[in-house]
């Protein structure tokens, strides 16, 4: 996976409709230019900007796609992930859903060092930033912290605005609660980012993220330490958890004999039982 351009969505939210027009398109063959996909889709795009290329790189981002452009022509695919989606969940409502393209898109980079994201103002956001920001921040402390890691850019005050609006605005990720709201006694706007929801319809979708993003960063290995995983793909940090409410996760993902859990040494070994594909398989069978 190669990292999205940092100002890729322009100025654009994610909208989940748009999105999922993205995936049934995909779904359809998935070639074209810009205003091929846009008169196919009926995604917005202008002489100058429009919506088509920041859609693509979400879902690039959120795992759902797989995209190449070559000679002003886009191939889009959908990943097992977005054919999972598109046939339980074609527009993304539910909060399981979105939860679980918000933490892939706001996953870590493979492991190169200094540790990037994906998408990297999300990882700054939900990752690297929450010793930096603190439980409460404002969105001045959050662009002056990605200006400290990409330079004094235009265009990154306009994106710090556009991620944290993200998880107000209701044809976008609000309906998951990822990032509340409040203020300071100024009347300033202060941001928290909430925990994922430590409840078993959702656990599906957290171990799907764990499968993925450890085929990612270790790709070769089957049996590792959790502590270990967790702390180089940031996990615990993305899913706002702390050891014992990600004790009960990785015993519940024993008692559905997707993992092996070895406590003798200490710390949890953690032995993968069942592929990929598999746990996506799975990622709506708790949903009731």
């Amino acid at each position: 996976m190669k990292p999205l351009p940092l100002n890729f969505p322009q100025t654009f939210l994610p909208d989940r409709r748009l999105l999922g027009q993205l995936l049934a398109f995909a779904g359809r063959g998935g070639s074209g230019s810009v205003e091929e996909i846009s008169a196919e889709t009926g995604i917005p795009n202008g002489k100058q900007t429009g919506k088509v290329e920041p859609m693509i790189h979400f879902t690039r981002g959120m795992g759902l796609l797989s995209a190449e452009k070559s000679t002003g022509v886009w191939k889009l695919a959908r990943t097992p992930l977005g054919e999972m989606v598109s046939r339980e969940d074609a527009f993304l409502s539910e909060p399981l859903t979105m939860w679980l393209a918000h933490l892939l898109l706001s996953r870590r980079l493979g492991r190169a060092a200094p540790a990037t994201g994906v998408a990297d103002p999300w990882f700054v956001m939900f990752a690297e930033g929450r010793f930096r920001l603190g439980e409460r921040f404002d969105l001045n402390a959050y662009l002056n912290l990605l200006t400290e890691r990409h330079g004094a850019k235009q265009y990154l005050k306009p994106l710090a605005g556009l991620a944290t609006r993200m998880y107000s605005e209701g044809t976008s990720f609000a309906d998951a609660a990822i990032l509340s709201t409040s203020e300071n006694a100024a009347g300033e706007l202060l941001f928290r980012r909430e925990s994922a929801p430590a409840e078993i319809a959702f656990f599906p979708a957290y171990a799907v993220f764990l499968w993925l993003i450890w085929d990612e960063a270790f790709s070769d290995v089957e049996q590792m330490s959790f502590d270990e995983l967790a702390r180089e793909t940031r996990l615990l940090s993305l899913l706002g958890w702390d050891g014992a409410q990600a004790a009960v996760w990785l015993d519940w993902l024993a008692d559905q004999h997707l993992a092996q859990l070895d406590r003798y040494t200490g710390s949890v070994v953690l032995l993968r039982l069942v592929k990929t594909g598999q746990v996506i398989d799975r990622l709506y069978t708790e949903l009731v």
